[in-house]
């Protein structure tokens, strides 16, 4: 055989062995923000890093969270291995546990291979875990906070409240003197936020509630039936009454950055990653934003509070490359990458980026945050386990038919936010009850986040 005939063999073989090895994997990822223009350029990176070699598909997610959540439930109870990495919520990991694979048996010793977990946040790392196996990495870190406009309050010569109280006061002052400068009547207001029936609106009330210094959970039995509620809820409603929007019972978050973002109310609570996109150029808010902390309810009872949140990636335990799929997993939460995703204003879920030079100076509310990190309050996606769907769909619905009836119902008060938040605890305790027992059926139930 001649010389040329064997070059022409060897490059035959090595192109027929670059197609048998090559590889393609799927990955879920959502598209608000710029959250799937990120992804998109890190899987790139992660390409060109292998030579090019594999592909990656990148399925974008439904908008609503509670489609995601069944679109979920539907691909892996199939046991499908059509998709290799889900994105998942902090609060889904344990609902979906059983069909993700085990990181720590894929991951090997060596060191290059090692994860810092010690820089974790505890939450974080702890939420990592189920049955003592790693299932998820942490993406980017999540806690609810609350922006204000720093040109407002400097206008009318308002300092940056501390408690709910003094927010009240100042929102409503500043809404109705705006509604006389800019000549809108029913279009500026005081504060807005998410009370859509979905996931966020179960958010928003375990974290104004611990603000307001009650718990969903106490002692393993709920506890929204109290006088901590009670009043968190009599407060909303005035808010919804006399310094929100009435649209907020329609929210989601983009709602309510599209509302803050165009100039029209002076605070809202969201989560961090509005930051950036309200301080592009373009916005009528940039450079006009402040940061703080869920505030207390007053200066005697309360204190400021933050929920948690996050999104993980997971691998998925039918797919048919869990090894590539954990590489990618590994090399999307990485700190480098955390760092670059910061720059849109992702919060970090390793500590030590909070005291990195150049993050700060793009996200100087970072700082703000760390102790809000340091000490987030949860949802009570541990406590319900596989059955949290089931109980975070009691709470938003019926925290949103108390803001809706009491815009229908002028004498709506006190009684009838009670009668509905013993109806609501009983609904939880029942849940509860069962999850223990193991009796409940949660695949009976479709969750709706």
């Amino acid at each position: 055989m001649n010389k040329k005939v064997c070059i022409s063999l060897v490059t035959l073989f090595s192109l027929f062995a670059t197609s048998v090895d090559a590889i393609t994997l799927r990955i879920t990822c959502r598209s608000k923000g710029v959250e799937l223009e990120l992804c998109q350029k890190a899987v790139d990176e992660w390409i060109k890093k292998h030579g090019n070699q594999h592909k990656v598909e990148i399925i974008t997610l439904p908008h609503a969270s509670n489609e995601c959540f069944a679109l979920y439930q539907q691909l892996l109870s199939a046991e499908t291995f059509d998709v290799d990495i889900f994105q998942m919520d902090i609060a889904w990991i344990g609902v979906f546990a059983e069909h993700l694979a085990n990181l720590n048996e894929i991951f090997s010793k060596s060191a290059d291979d090692q994860i810092d977990l010690e820089d974790y946040f505890q939450a974080i790392l702890e939420s990592m875990y189920c049955n003592g196996n790693m299932v998820a990495l942490p993406w980017y870190a999540d806690c609810g906070i609350m922006y204000y406009r720093k040109d407002l309050l400097e206008k009318y010569g308002k300092s940056v409240p501390k408690t709910w109280e003094e927010l009240y006061e100042v929102a409503e002052y500043i809404q109705n003197q705006e509604r006389v400068a800019q000549n809108k009547p029913n279009r500026f207001f005081g504060f807005v936020f998410q009370a859509k029936a979905f996931e966020m609106l179960t958010c928003n009330f375990v974290q104004f509630l611990d603000s307001f210094g009650g718990a969903v959970i106490v002692d393993g039995k709920s506890a929204v039936a109290s006088e901590e509620a009670l009043d968190t809820m009599l407060f909303l409603v005035n808010c919804l009454k006399n310094i929100s929007s009435k649209s907020v019972l329609n929210y989601s978050e983009e709602d309510a950055r599209g509302a803050f973002q165009s100039g029209n109310a002076v605070f809202m609570s969201n989560w961090p990653y509005a930051w950036s996109l309200m301080n592009h150029p373009n916005t009528a808010v940039a450079g006009k934003i402040g940061v703080m902390p869920i505030p207390p309810r007053n200066l005697t009872k309360g204190k400021p509070s933050g929920v948690l949140g996050g999104w993980f990636l997971t691998v998925s335990k039918y797919s048919k490359h869990k090894e590539l799929a954990a590489d990618l997993v590994k090399f999307l939460t990485s700190k480098e990458q955390q760092r670059i995703r910061s720059q849109y204003s992702y919060l970090p879920t390793f500590k030590s980026l909070y005291k990195d030079e150049t993050v700060l100076k793009q996200n100087p509310f970072f700082e703000k945050v760390y102790d809000s990190m340091e000490n987030a309050v949860t949802r009570p996606s541990m406590a319900f386990g596989k059955n949290y769907s089931r109980a975070s769909t009691e709470i938003f619905n019926i925290v949103n038919t108390i803001l809706a009836d009491s815009l229908e119902n002028k004498k709506y008060g006190k009684k009838e936010i009670n009668r509905n938040l013993k109806i609501l605890d009983r609904h939880l305790n029942k849940i509860l009850k069962k999850t223990k027992s193991g009796n409940f059926k949660s695949s009976s139930h479709k969750g709706l986040f």
